[in-house]
């Protein structure tokens, strides 16, 4: 009777995962561009690895949702990211045209 309960123990011990998270896929999907990123020139290779870390940093969000395939989420989250980014320009410019004088001639020899 010992060996019966302890076998039912080790099944439900060795039980495990069966779905992958969605971080797993996330990084299932990115892994699965790898040839592509090889076949990019360095500078690309960089620009392709920063978007996919936004996929990354925004997985735990992305699991709230039911999606076969995470890659949807991904490049949401991919302009999320860019979005942000073009805020934080769209910020800086106009602090920029707010300090400049109104005519930029001003200070020019004539």
């Amino acid at each position: 009777m010992l060996d019966d309960s302890s076998s039912v123990l080790e099944s439900v011990v060795n039980m495990g995962r069966t779905l992958a998270t969605f971080t797993q896929l996330v990084q299932q999907e990115i892994d699965s561009w790898s040839r592509y990123r090889r076949a990019l020139r360095c500078e690309d290779q960089q620009a392709l690895d920063v978007l996919f870390a936004a996929a990354r940093h925004h997985a735990s969000a992305g699991a709230y949702l039911a999606r076969e395939t995470p890659f949807e989420v991904m490049l949401l989250s991919m302009l999320l990211e860019q979005q942000k980014q073009v805020g934080t320009l769209q910020q800086k410019v106009m602090t920029l045209e707010t300090c400049m004088p109104h005519d930029s001639t001003q200070g020019m020899a004539s």
